[in-house]
């Protein structure tokens, strides 16, 4: 049949283990289940379906819920219905029902599948309606890459169907299936798009689907081409928020290396904000871009950050990570161990590192902010000197307000990017050595988040 053949061809399907079906009940997820159901002993996997409940529609809803379980006990597929509440969780985060309702499926999604892949039943029309959806919002190259074959365990096998060939698939089969009456309405850009742009695009040129399903499979490919150049000259600046751009780095290079720190940063980046890191890279200045969020030049270094707010009172330090920054972590290690050398502080590498005698320290450790009557003494200097002078030479700006400095009953031991005090210099008596490490914390991205990138606004409907 020709879905399985599609289902086949996608590459996607497991050799082995289990495989998960976002089930609604819909024709589209019905064709898929089907597919998945009819494919399993060939392909070796072994199939599940999760129905998630958005606790909208009423009684259509709860209709939905239980063809999918009587369908699923028909076939001898493990059932899971999930409930979620889309409206709250749409009112409390001032966001669109659809959205809401997207993100929550997900989130479902993924922890009632805590294992192997997910399988959702998006397919051609659904991703030339995303297309669309991006170009007439102003997204760039990100966006127009349409929906992705595969995004960590989220899998989409059905992309190259059409929705004919779906609906002909269940009529060949005589499956029925359920029908939400929210698809014949117009109350969002999406149905508008499905309902009234799509069929004008079909009498204009039957071959639509395939021209749109390759003009964004050709820009997926220019963009991850893009995309690597730009990592690649970012090197740890995605983790640091230290860009090193200037004028000879071409545009489209600049803009995904913002990009790449921005999603780190879990900061939405439109055209006019892209534009506006750009013209703090070139000439300079300091501007917040959302939240707490600020793009700042410094020593000729642009700066992607969130505004860390300073210390009060004092944090004693444990061993094992301590957060007392947003976006970094300070772990500390205590080993027993004979001499080693010094280790490197450069404070211009995303992981910093620092060894102190441990057993020289003087009470109990811990952390604060540095204040006007602080001194250090480095090693190898017959003197000390203010702390803050000494922060002050070596640190750029935007990095001050998030340094680590650990502090003992006698005064400071060590600050980030500086070094360590002399007085807890590790020597050849040294037998205890704690070793500080300082990095990037690193944030997870969702499998369900839609490509956004140059030009994106907010993604959320705006009805």
């Amino acid at each position: 049949m020709t879905l399985h053949r599609i289902l086949l061809e996608s590459g996607l399907l497991p050799e082995g283990g289990i495989l998960t079906a976002a089930f609604s009940g819909g024709a589209d997820s019905t064709a898929l289940l089907l597919g998945l159901h009819t494919l399993a002993g060939q392909c070796g996997y072994s199939l599940r379906a999760v129905h998630v409940h958005h606790g909208i529609r009423g009684a259509e809803a709860d209709r939905d819920a239980a063809f999918c379980e009587a369908l699923c006990a028909h076939l001898g597929i493990p059932y899971q219905c999930v409930h979620v509440d889309a409206p709250a969780y749409a009112k409390a985060r001032k966001l669109s029902l659809e959205t809401a309702a997207r993100l929550l499926r997900y989130e479902a999604l993924r922890e009632a599948a805590p294992a192997g892949l997910i399988a959702t039943a998006h397919h051609a029309e659904d991703n030339a309606e995303t297309v669309l959806f991006h170009l007439i919002r102003g997204s760039g190259m990100r966006g127009l890459r349409g929906i992705p074959k595969q995004n960590g365990r989220i899998i989409r096998p059905l992309l190259g169907a059409s929705k004919a060939e779906i609906l002909a698939y269940l009529t060949e089969r005589g499956q029925p299936f359920v029908e939400d009456s929210t698809n014949f309405t117009d109350e969002s850009t999406r149905s508008r798009l499905r309902r009234k742009l799509l069929p004008l695009l079909e009498a204009e040129n039957s071959a639509y689907l395939a021209h749109i399903s390759r003009t964004a499979a050709l820009l997926t490919e220019d963009d991850a081409c893009l995309t690597a150049l730009a990592a690649e000259m970012l090197g740890s600046g995605a983790e640091t928020g230290r860009i090193p751009v200037s004028a000879e780095t071409a545009k489209p290079i600049r803009m995904r290396m913002y990009l790449l720190r921005l999603d780190r940063l879990r900061t939405d980046a439109s055209y006019d904000m892209l534009e506006a890191i750009d013209r703090i890279a070139l000439g300079g200045g300091r501007q917040m871009l959302a939240k707490d969020v600020y793009a700042e030049t410094a020593r000729g270094i642009l700066y992607l950050y969130r505004q860390a707010e300073p210390l009060s009172g004092t944090h004693p330090m444990q061993l094992g990570e301590n957060r007392i920054f947003r976006g970094k972590v300070c772990r500390a290690e205590l080993t027993e161990t004979a001499a080693q050398p010094a280790l490197s502080q450069n404070h211009h590498k995303s992981d910093m590192q620092y060894s102190l005698d441990f057993d020289k320290i003087t009470g109990t450790p811990f952390f604060r902010r540095q204040q006007r009557e602080d001194r250090m003494q480095l090693p190898g200097r017959a003197h000390s000197s203010r702390l803050r002078t000494l922060v002050q030479a070596a640190v750029p700006a935007p990095e001050r307000k998030a340094l680590h400095m650990l502090f003992d009953a006698e005064g400071v031991i060590w600050c980030e990017g500086i070094g360590i005090a002399a007085r807890v210099q590790p020597d050849g008596e040294t037998r205890r050595r704690l070793t500080l490490t300082v990095s990037a914390e690193h944030c997870g991205t969702n499998e369900d988040e839609e490509p956004f990138g140059i030009g994106a606004p907010v993604p959320q409907e705006k009805e």
